[in-house]
């Protein structure tokens, strides 16, 4: 990595799947956290300004990083709760003529995996068109503003030679980086069930003052095949 300043994005390690709280980092979650803390230290500007959600998997991640910043903790790098979003997409399923995964899906979400990341871009889509309603998560537009909000602050520190490090999940860094570089909801929605847990995206700030992407989902820090994890 080049000792230019950018916004690296970092999602959680593995939580604790099919468990009653998820939001938790899993035994392989913290080897990740760990593994990645290692690789950041060879190349991130100890300087760099970090910023965390304030979820535990978050701050779990962030404490095995090992970083030399005080981080600050922000709110608007929470996730929506996918849980009560997969809740209302399965209550208003014949409204929206939205077809449900089967009920072993939901008994046993690590077996059925794949089938959840097939099937949840199409529920992301109706939120996002504002058909699907969910009272817990609100609208799309809000978890939208809200994830964004800090994009012109990072924005001046990474144009003005300071990098910062965000701490937080799949949705809030697909949402970022599609805001950044003008990316569809389409992507947008693909990027959220594809990043990996701890993986590193980064984004720079061109000649011409834009966002630039410069890494997505990247896992090279990561030699084993079993630390490539999605949830």
């Amino acid at each position: 990595m080049s000792d230019q300043a950018r916004l690296v994005l970092i999602r959680h390690g593995q939580g604790s799947l099919g468990t009653d709280n998820y939001d938790q980092l899993s035994a392989l979650g913290y080897a990740q956290s760990e593994q990645l803390g290692a690789y950041l230290s060879t190349w991130l500007d100890p300087s760099s300004h970090v910023v965390c959600g304030h979820l535990n998997r978050h701050q779990q991640t962030l404490d095995r990083l090992g970083l030399s910043s005080t981080p600050h903790f922000d709110p608007s790098l929470n996730e929506y709760a996918v849980d009560r979003l997969i809740r209302s997409a399965i209550e208003q399923a014949d409204t929206l003529g939205l077809e449900v995964p089967e009920d072993g899906a939901f008994d046993n979400p690590k077996a059925y995996l794949g089938t959840f990341l097939r099937w949840f871009p199409g529920v992301l889509g109706h939120w996002q068109a504002e058909r699907l309603v969910c009272e817990h998560n609100g609208r799309w537009r809000d978890f939208h503003q809200r994830v964004c909000s800090p994009l012109n602050e990072w924005h001046q520190s990474v144009a003005g030679g300071q990098s910062v490090v965000a701490i937080t999940s799949a949705g809030v860094i697909s949402t970022i980086c599609a805001d950044a570089i003008g990316a569809p909801l389409t992507w947008q929605r693909e990027c959220n069930v594809s990043l990996y847990n701890a993986s590193i995206s980064t984004l720079s700030v061109s000649a011409s003052g834009q966002w630039q992407l410069e890494e997505l989902n990247a896992i090279s820090h990561f030699e084993a095949a079993s630390f490539h994890t999605l949830a």
